[in-house]
């Protein structure tokens, strides 16, 4: 895993938002206008394309807005959190949002506008509101595809 470097080193460019500590794997390209946090773990394997516009999330504070919860400063026990695992060789195309808990497998393609809120497996793609599987990913001989389900309405997330 590389270090994360944002303003000065810039590995990844000055217009997205990296929060908390994420574990980016080596190769990853992190898009413009995107919002990454790490608060609540996150790991983001090798050789990922992450479009512009994404946003992945380790926490909400759904509990603190509907309970009236009150804030807590010191622990921030009014955040729920979870981490994000998101594999190897994954696309994420633009505007997708991946919600806290969910883990993304390799070769995984998410796309744009895609709100994930639950687990991808490897080699599928997923996309719509919420995401559901809509295809798979095959790869012969080096090179890749991409085959849809003949549901158009898309698939089960555990296919």
């Amino acid at each position: 895993m590389v270090k994360v470097i944002n303003r000065i080193g810039k590995e990844y460019n000055d217009f997205c938002i990296i929060v908390g500590k994420p574990k980016i794997g080596k190769d990853t390209w992190i898009g413009y206008f995107t919002i990454i946090d790490g608060s609540g773990g996150l790991e983001i394997g090798e050789h990922c394309s992450i479009a512009s516009g994404v946003h992945i999330y380790t926490h909400d504070s759904v509990r603190w807005a509907i309970e009236g919860l009150k804030k807590d400063h010191v622990r921030y026990s009014h955040v729920d959190r979870a981490p994000v695992k998101i594999g190897n060789n994954v696309y994420i195309g633009a505007r997708v949002v991946i919600l806290k808990g969910v883990t993304i497998g390799d070769h995984a393609v998410l796309g744009a506008g895609a709100v994930v809120t639950r687990d991808v497996p490897s080699y599928r793609v997923a996309a719509g509101f919420p995401a559901k599987i809509v295809g798979k990913v095959v790869i012969k001989n080096g090179k890749s595809t991409i085959e849809f389900f003949k549901n158009k309405r898309g698939g089960n997330l555990n296919r």
